[in-house]
């Protein structure tokens, strides 16, 4: 999705990867700006104002407040070149309620001219929670959940943790695809880490491991083979995953196989499509 405007010498355009976004998620959008003159451009703040503001407001007009400031970094632009600058809504603006919404990007330049994108529409969803956990007492009570997400043509897993205690949501973690013909195995080892096993694929599967807060710690992802992949908790407390091929990501394959070549070995095989 992408909208855009321009004026005599810059073009500005604004994208966002989906039409819908889980609520409490981040909701990625892109500024891409094009120097589409012959001079130099140079934008950047002046006083306290940026060069750069974002404009969101829901389907009925009603302008959304941003929860703190949006500050981007100086840009230069020479004649044909481009830059991006990415932002994640969520992270400035009260965009919590379900609905639509629309967003706009404005861009000043020096001269004192105002470049405003046309509105770029997007919603916010609920997904539906599959399974739910709390761990801890009183107001360090952690609720953890695990919600699948409609993402036209495909279906998105999220983690979600929230403090009630604190009136406090994390942001919405997307693990992945999820494939759900199967439910997702769950499993806290003894430092209170959360360990996920869900399908991705047919005969794929990833897992997932993070900190009591929903940050990432590991992610791996296996094939299946003669086995399924398995979660196991151990007496002490660990949790360890059995069954399954490791599917090496593309980036460390490479490395690999040029390192075997040089030695005389045989290069890891490669994924078929």
């Amino acid at each position: 999705m992408a909208s855009s405007g321009s004026w005599a010498q810059l073009e500005v355009r604004l994208e966002t990867p989906k039409a819908a976004y889980l609520q409490y998620s981040p909701i990625p959008f892109t500024i891409c700006l094009k120097n589409i003159g012959g001079d130099e451009i140079v934008l950047h703040a002046s006083g306290e104002k940026p060069w750069l503001e974002m404009l969101v407001q829901s389907r009925d007009g009603l302008l959304i407040q941003s929860e703190k400031p949006f500050s981007p970094p100086d840009k230069k632009l020479k004649p044909g070149e481009s830059s991006v600058l990415p932002v994640d809504l969520a992270a400035y603006f009260l965009v919590r309620e379900l609905g639509g919404y629309q967003a706009r990007a404005s861009v000043r330049l020096a001269s004192g001219q105002t470049l405003l994108t046309e509105p770029l529409n997007f919603l916010v969803g609920r997904g539906e929670v599959i399974w739910t956990q709390s761990r801890g007492e009183g107001v360090e009570r952690h609720a953890y959940s695990l919600l699948k997400f409609y993402e036209d043509p495909n279906v998105g897993l999220y983690l979600r943790v929230e403090v009630p205690g604190k009136n406090m949501v994390y942001p919405c973690r997307r693990l992945g695809p999820y494939l759900p013909l199967t439910q997702p195995v769950i499993e806290f080892d003894s430092q209170n880490h959360l360990h996920l096993l869900y399908q991705t694929a047919a005969g794929v599967h990833r897992i997932t491991v993070v900190d009591e807060d929903g940050r990432l710690l590991r992610e791996e992802t296996r094939q299946q083979g003669t086995e399924k992949p398995r979660l196991r908790k151990e007496e002490g407390g660990e949790v360890v995953i059995e069954g399954g091929n490791v599917v090496l990501p593309n980036s460390l394959r490479e490395r690999l196989s040029a390192l075997q070549s040089r030695i005389g070995a045989s290069a890891p095989p490669t994924e078929k499509n």
